[in-house]
């Protein structure tokens, strides 16, 4: 499993948002270049056994490690 540079990721995040301050990138309306706190595995994995999915590992990774949407 890759492992997320939290910092860096919320880094590159807030120059994308300095570089469209009227957001008018396709979804930046919706979610204005933030990202919620990061999930707990518990968390996830209540996630998945109340939607009965089993979320890929990269995408778990992201929302354990930096944050999600």
């Amino acid at each position: 499993m890759e492992s997320w540079d939290e910092g860096a990721v919320r880094a590159r995040i807030r120059e994308m948002a300095a570089r469209d301050p009227e957001r008018e990138r396709f979804g930046a309306d919706t979610h204005r270049y933030e990202l919620a706190p990061r999930l707990a595995e518990a968390e996830i994995r209540a996630f998945e056994e109340s939607h009965g999915i089993e979320l890929p590992m990269e995408y778990r990774s992201v929302v354990a490690e930096v944050g999600r949407h």
